[in-house]
């Protein structure tokens, strides 16, 4: 079996997982134009619009559902 040669080192490897563990990870599919619509918009990013779109969400539910935020 053939060695694999990175383009980085080990230790950025290992940067990197552990900066993952941070987070929780999805992947959205949407209709191509959909990410230049958000844009026009005026967002900062794809991810900031659907961040801020997910938490007003989940506010809504808690509220509807009585629950208190986290």
């Amino acid at each position: 079996m053939e060695e694999r040669e990175f383009k980085t080192t080990a230790a950025v490897r290992r940067a990197n997982a552990k900066y993952d563990t941070k987070f929780e990870k999805a992947i959205v599919r949407m209709q191509p134009g959909t990410k230049k619509r958000i844009e026009a918009l005026g967002y900062k990013s794809l991810n900031a619009f659907m961040l801020m779109a997910i938490m007003e969400k989940i506010d809504r539910e808690e509220q509807i559902r009585g629950k208190k935020k986290a």
